[in-house]
């Protein structure tokens, strides 16, 4: 919503007709899903030196992400809740964030990244070729290529 508000009131402010005032909105919606959903990846694949932030935050502060959500649909979900409590310390943060790591739904969270940014970037085929409209979508390639080569690294922990 933030994204797709700032979108939005930008195309208003440069008083662009409303359609593309429109396309711009279903950009920001469609490019800050794909946002969330590659934060909510790095956090389980990064290091906190890359996050800028403690990784596994999330599960520690019982924010459970699109993985984890997914993570306790599969086998090993009864385990992982096990894990998820309050009283959250570094050994089940560590274990907790293999189970989802292990439990193969990062790549299907990558993939639904990757939907919604090339959903996004569908959404610019409403607006007139500029070096506006080229550097939105390269950012949505950014975005998903981040996630993807960071998915790639062994996972570190700390």
């Amino acid at each position: 919503t933030l994204l797709a508000t700032s979108c939005r009131v930008g195309g208003i402010v440069a008083d662009l007709p409303r359609p593309q005032i429109d396309a711009l909105t279903r950009f920001g919606r469609e490019y800050g899903m794909a946002f969330q959903v590659v934060d909510d990846v790095l956090d389980l694949v990064a290091t906190d030196a890359q996050l800028g932030k403690p990784a596994g935050h999330d599960m520690v502060e019982g924010v459970y992400t699109l993985p984890v959500i997914w993570a306790l649909a599969g086998h090993d979900g009864t385990a992982l809740r096990m894990l998820l409590t309050t009283e959250m310390d570094d050994e089940a943060l560590t274990r907790a964030a293999e189970i989802v790591r292990g439990s193969g739904v990062l790549e299907h969270a990558i993939s639904r990244a990757r939907a919604y940014a090339s959903s996004a970037q569908s959404a610019l085929d409403d607006l007139p070729e500029s070096p506006g409209r080229r550097g939105l979508s390269a950012a949505a390639d950014h975005l998903v290529g981040v996630v993807e080569a960071a998915a790639l690294q062994p996972a570190v922990t700390g």
